[in-house]
């Protein structure tokens, strides 16, 4: 689950430059999709708001040997542009 969908997808159309938005939305949702239910946690503000954030998660992922290096790459770029969301950036 992923608190504050509506507001992240808003975030991804405003700042993905035009035919690419709708991939690059539909990508990041399923990644962050992805990370709540390998983590068994919701995405919210509170859990994924820095970098550091975002290091802790990628390690769990990790740690969970389900997923290739590759995969968890995606996953953080997902996981950065929310921080970016949550930060204003």
């Amino acid at each position: 689950m992923i608190k504050y969908q509506e507001e992240f997808e808003t975030y991804i159309r405003a700042n993905c430059p035009g035919d690419k938005a709708a991939a690059t939305l539909k990508s990041h949702l399923s990644s962050l999709n992805n990370v709540s239910r390998y983590l068994g946690i919701s995405i919210n503000a509170k859990i994924l708001s820095t970098e550091s954030d975002i290091d802790e998660l990628a390690d769990r992922l990790s740690k969970t040997g389900k997923l290739s290096p590759k995969n968890i790459k995606h996953y953080r770029t997902a996981m950065q542009q929310y921080v970016n969301m949550v930060n204003g950036e």
